[in-house]
């Protein structure tokens, strides 16, 4: 429906169709019919699969190393940076094109090692400030995007997760660097040919490893969406974190996409819950 409507609203402007009657266009999608939003969401939920099911590909990823390793350093290297990879899906779901375009090099990385600054925003778990204690100058690996570089125009800075910072250190210490070709792009990811990753290719290599470890082919935006599901999960109703996990710019955003699932059903239960606390209390 959408790419119709935007079809429609490119001919209106184009010069070889702005004389022409295009009203039976209009007719013809306000003819079609909108599909239910249940049943949407019922289509939408068969492309995702279970947290725990893409959350072990880096780790089936990683025991084949011992086999690959027979290989050459080349495709040690190209498996490391898929286990990397699937390992940042699932614990950073940020949208395909920051991953593609992350930038660990040049005048602004978005992915460094640094102090963090004085007066940062920046929030800090408690391994953080207790290593900050320890040594003043200590340095941690940090992320940044400016608003001009995430789809809501919002500008974002954050630690790297601690989950993340082996894999990503080993990768650029031993295998990265096996993978360029020519002049180094200076994107964390990069194609056969050792170039930044174009959106398809990316698509490609998430599928291909998903049906391969998953049984099920996956690309990576529905990723947003399997982490999204696991969080609320395991925090019902945190939409506000949940909003700022995925850059949203405003919770009603996450609440209107992930709301969804906290329906009367959630009512009930929630309702349940309160009646056993009520009984559990001495009288």
């Amino acid at each position: 429906m959408v790419p119709l409507s935007l079809l429609f609203a490119a001919m209106r402007q184009h010069p070889q169709y702005k004389s022409a009657d295009l009203m039976w266009f209009r007719a013809l999608l306000n003819s079609l019919p909108l599909e239910h939003a249940s049943e949407l969401r019922r289509r939408k939920a068969g492309k995702y699969a279970d947290y725990e099911l893409v959350e072990s590909i880096p780790v089936k990823l990683h025991s084949e190393r011992s086999v690959v390793v027979k290989k050459g350093i080349t495709e040690m290297s190209r498996l490391c940076m898929k286990e990397l990879l699937m390992r940042w899906l699932v614990t950073l779901p940020w949208r395909q094109r920051n991953i593609r375009e992350c930038r660990i090099a040049g005048v602004r990385p978005n992915l460094f090692q640094g102090k963090i600054p004085p007066y940062s925003e920046i929030d800090k778990p408690e391994w953080v400030k207790l290593e900050e204690q320890n040594n003043p100058d200590a340095q941690f690996w940090q992320f940044q995007f400016s608003g001009d570089e995430t789809k809501t125009g919002i500008e974002v800075q954050a630690l790297l997760p601690r989950q993340l910072i082996g894999p990503l250190q080993e990768y650029l210490e031993e295998f990265r660097k096996h993978l360029i070709r020519g002049t180094d792009p200076g994107t964390l990811f990069v194609n056969q040919a050792g170039q930044p990753m174009q959106s398809c290719q990316m698509g490609n290599l998430v599928s291909t490893l998903t049906i391969r470890y998953a049984g099920k082919r996956i690309t990576p935006h529905p990723f947003r969406d399997i982490v999204a599901f696991a969080w609320l999960k395991a925090h019902p109703k945190d939409y506000l974190t949940l909003s700022k996990i995925l850059w949203h710019s405003n919770i009603n955003t996450t609440i209107k996409i992930y709301g969804g699932r906290f329906n009367e059903s959630s009512g009930v239960c929630a309702m349940e819950s309160w009646l056993d606390e009520r009984e559990a209390k001495p009288k």
